[in-house]
């Protein structure tokens, strides 16, 4: 309970979880030894120092065969039972191969400005995370998950957005020229876009009542350097 109560009021990143986990073990092995010393002092005297509170558990029960169950009270019984519990708990409370954004790739984060151009984050969940002004410039985006996120002047050029999702997201100034976003799924917000100059659209989903708009603009145009489709035609403009 107290492991959870804590970690529920803090960040779970992997550096102060595994700081908290520390700190339990050592208040919980600390409060073991001292309620056995308090107890049973002659246990105390064949058990020093141990290293860890899995030595101490050990070294409790091998003992506890040579000595009457009647000289142990009650009390260090409980709290050490409990002071097991809770080493045991805050240990499974953390999952060793913990993924940044709980397990969602980047999904929630906040990576304003950041670089990420040139990579591969092939079927990444990007969902409602915070991009402005975030470089995603020539990296694989295939199938990438850009539910409501906010994408204020992030620079896509040149990336590949092929079956991507980036519906219900917030795009004014974003820069999709050169961009391969075929079979892409985009809302309203694509008609915010800075340029969609070279990009093409071949298949994608895009809401049928803002296609007109998106044909009469100025940069809707040129032809995808990558896959070789125009723009115009790409988006099915007359």
């Amino acid at each position: 309970i107290v492991s959870s109560s804590i970690l529920s009021i803090f960040p779970s990143t992997m550096k102060f979880a595994t700081s908290i986990t520390s700190l339990l073990i050592i208040v919980s092995s600390s409060f073991l030894v001292s309620a056995f010393q308090v107890s049973t002092p002659h246990l105390h005297r064949s058990v020093q120092a141990p290293s860890s509170s899995k030595t101490t558990l050990s070294a409790f029960w091998r003992s506890n065969d040579n000595i009457d169950n009647e000289s142990v009270s009650p009390v260090a019984m409980t709290s050490a039972l409990a002071a097991s519990f809770l080493v045991l708990l805050s240990s499974a409370a953390l999952p060793a191969n913990a993924v940044s954004g709980g397990g969602k790739d980047y999904a929630n984060l906040d990576i304003t400005g950041q670089d990420f151009a040139n990579q591969n984050y092939r079927g990444k969940d990007f969902s409602q995370v915070i991009a402005k002004g975030t470089e995603f410039m020539n990296s694989n985006l295939q199938g990438c998950r850009f539910y409501k996120a906010y994408l204020v002047n992030a620079d896509f050029s040149g990336a590949d957005l092929r079956g991507a999702s980036v519906e219900d997201t917030s795009m004014d100034g974003a820069i999709l020229k050169g961009t391969n976003a075929a079979g892409a799924y985009f809302g309203q917000s694509l008609l915010d876009v800075g340029t969609l100059e070279n990009a093409d659209f071949t298949d994608a989903q895009i809401p049928m009542k803002i296609l007109p708009q998106i044909c009469e603009r100025e940069d809707a145009k040129g032809t995808n350097a990558i896959t070789g489709a125009d723009t115009r035609d790409s988006l099915m403009c007359p």
